[in-house]
This record gives structure tokens, C-alpha cells and sequence, in this order.
């Protein structure tokens, strides 16, 4: 009986040690054990650094293509300008791991049903007599006339995904989350373009103008002088801040466009700076600005906005198919540089 009693109590602290060694090698979750686990490990080992790499590269976390941060990101979430100094690192952390569980006051979800039977969803931007605005969860638009709603309902879930941060490893999830404390590092990203719009693959000689130049608008479709129509397409920066786009833009021996918009506060000149692996020519409200035959690295462009939102588009010449460009602002004081128009 003894010998069994034992037995019992060491298969027990076992199980009790496999249970433990489990809650420490997958997800975290929202166990007041993991929540401390998580907190202790951004204290020992987060990396802002790298937790900024993955806020950036929006593939992954995707936190850039729906908050706003340094004036960087898109409008669908909440601004995380100034979450490091509101929140502690369990309550980031809550809100990555179950984001429906505390929404913020205007973010919460609204769905339509249409009278033709199509649904959407998204935030509520506008609403009045005649339509509805809203805007979903890859930050496009959608306006609804009032006739056209045959229900409207409010939802306690969040637009953000609960499975996003599945897809980073533990160390990425405290990275992350050590990186939204860090006010320091986060300032890194000020006026930089994570986001931008590309069509492509033209031809390589940049100089020679196509017709898209005169009116840029991703609504469009965007045609060559050979006539052939191009989709334009939403990318995403790499982890390094620099757009590369892939197939179908990675052609040898061709060129592919990147639009993009600043908003200004008023009549000034502003100052850009330029990453580019090869040869560019930058247009600002369809003016040529800047071109280069060769690569350039941190490029000094100094140019005159007007108020509200001006256009630039960037040409690239793309000779191995894996050309690289990115921008910032100087100072982002009163700008604002993005892939949408939203105010």
C-alpha cells in the first residue's frame, strides 16, 4: 500500500512537470501562469529591436496594416502612439492574445446585411441620414446607403484576428510586445512607408513616361503604352523597411511603379529620405522630382507639398528582379506618409 501511495505521488509531480514544461513551450495564453511567464520573459529577454522588425514586416503580425504608430501604419485600429506609457506589459499582452476581450471605445465591429444579401463588416467611420461608412479590416471604405441596409448589428468581437499571433513563435510574441514598450525604439519607425501600392512589370527605361503617370489611382486600371493593363497591387515593406516586391513584379529587365501618398498640414517643403538598389525616377502630383541611374543609399530629397494629400510614385528599375526601395520622412511633424487617403 505504501509502495503504491509513492508510485501515485511521483507519477503526479510528473504530470505536474510535463504540465509545466507544456504551458512553457507553447502559446501563450491568458493563465494568470503564462501571463507571468510572458511578462518575466520580456523583462529578461525581449528584444525591442527585433520586436520592431516583426511590427514592421506586416506579413506576419500584420500590426502596421491596421494601427497607426509614429504616424506610420493604416486607420482600422486603435493609435498605439502612446500605449508604452497607458499599459502595462500584461495588459499589451492580453490585448495581442484575445483583442475581443476589452475593445476600445469606437473600434467596435459593426456588420451589415445588405438588401441584395451581401455582408460586410468593419468599423463605423460615419454615420448619417443618408449612408453609412464603414471600413474593414484591410482599410478599405465601404459606403452604404441608408436604403440599402436591411440590418445593422453590433458586434462584441474585435476586426483584429485572435489567431494573429499564432503565427510568431513565443520569443517573437515578447519581442513584440517588448518593442510596444519601448518608446525609444519605436521612434525608429517615424514617417517611415510600410505599405504602398505596385503595378508592374514594365518596360526597363524608366525615363520614357506611361500613361498611369497622369493619374495614378489603385481603383484603376493601370495601362502601358503597349496597351497591356495592369492590376495595382498592396504591398508590404520587408522586415528591413524596404519594399521588394515579388512575382508577378520580379522580372529581370523590367521596371515596376510604387505609389504612395503624403498628407500635408499645410503649403511647405518637407524633406524625404531614399533607399534604392537601382535606378529611380520619384514623381510628386505627376512632377518628375528625382532620378538616378544608380543605386543610393539614405538620399537626401527636399520637395514642396501642398495642403492635404499629395502623390508619389516611384518608378524602379528592376535589372535581376530583386530590386529594393524604401522612404521615410525627415520629419514627420504635421505629415504623414501612407498607402491610403484616410483622415
Amino acid at each position: 500500500m505504501r509502495h503504491r501511495i509513492v508510485g501515485t505521488l511521483v507519477l503526479a509531480l510528473l504530470l505536474k512537470g510535463m504540465d509545466g514544461l507544456a504551458a512553457e513551450e507553447g502559446q501563450f495564453d491568458l493563465s494568470p501562469r503564462s501571463l507571468a511567464l510572458l511578462e518575466e520573459a520580456v523583462r529578461k529577454t525581449g528584444d525591442p529591436k527585433s520586436g520592431r522588425e516583426i511590427y514592421s514586416d506586416t506579413r506576419d503580425a500584420q500590426c502596421a496594416n491596421c494601427h497607426r504608430l509614429q504616424g506610420t501604419g493604416a486607420h482600422v485600429g486603435p493609435d498605439l502612439g502612446h500605449v508604452a506609457e497607458k499599459l502595462s506589459i500584461r495588459e499589451i499582452a492580453e490585448a495581442l492574445i484575445a483583442p475581443s476581450r476589452k475593445l476600445t471605445e469606437g473600434y467596435e465591429t459593426y456588420t451589415v446585411v445588405r438588401t441584395d444579401g451581401k455582408i460586410l463588416s468593419g468599423l463605423k467611420i460615419s454615420d448619417t441620414a443618408d449612408a453609412l461608412h464603414l471600413r474593414d479590416q484591410l482599410g478599405k471604405d465601404h459606403f452604404i446607403s441608408r436604403s440599402k441596409i436591411a440590418r445593422l448589428d453590433k458586434s462584441p468581437v474585435s476586426l483584429m484576428p485572435s489567431r494573429l499571433v499564432s503565427r510568431l513563435s513565443r520569443q517573437d510574441l515578447v519581442n513584440l510586445v517588448s518593442f510596444l514598450k519601448s518608446p525609444g525604439e519605436q521612434k525608429l519607425l517615424d514617417g517611415r512607408l510600410l505599405r504602398a501600392w505596385v503595378a508592374g512589370p514594365f518596360g526597363r527605361i524608366i525615363k520614357k513616361p506611361e500613361p498611369l503617370e497622369k493619374d495614378p489611382d489603385p481603383a484603376k486600371v493601370a495601362a502601358s503604352t503597349t496597351g497591356k493593363l495592369f492590376q495595382w497591387t498592396l504591398i508590404n515593406t520587408r522586415a528591413n523597411g524596404l519594399f521588394q516586391p515579388g512575382s508577378p513584379f520580379a522580372i529581370p529587365k523590367s521596371s515596376f511603379y510604387l505609389l504612395g501618398w503624403i498628407k500635408s498640414d499645410r503649403n511647405r517643403k518637407a524633406a524625404l529620405r531614399i533607399d534604392h538598389s537601382s535606378g529611380i525616377r520619384i514623381l510628386l502630383n505627376s512632377s518628375t522630382v528625382y532620378t538616378s541611374r544608380e543605386a543610393g543609399m539614405d538620399k537626401r530629397l527636399e520637395v514642396d507639398l501642398q495642403d492635404g494629400w499629395n502623390t508619389i510614385l516611384c518608378r524602379v528599375n528592376n535589372p535581376s528582379g530583386a530590386s529594393t526601395c524604401g522612404f521615410r520622412l525627415e520629419s514627420s511633424a504635421g505629415l504623414r506618409l501612407c498607402a491610403d487617403r484616410q483622415d
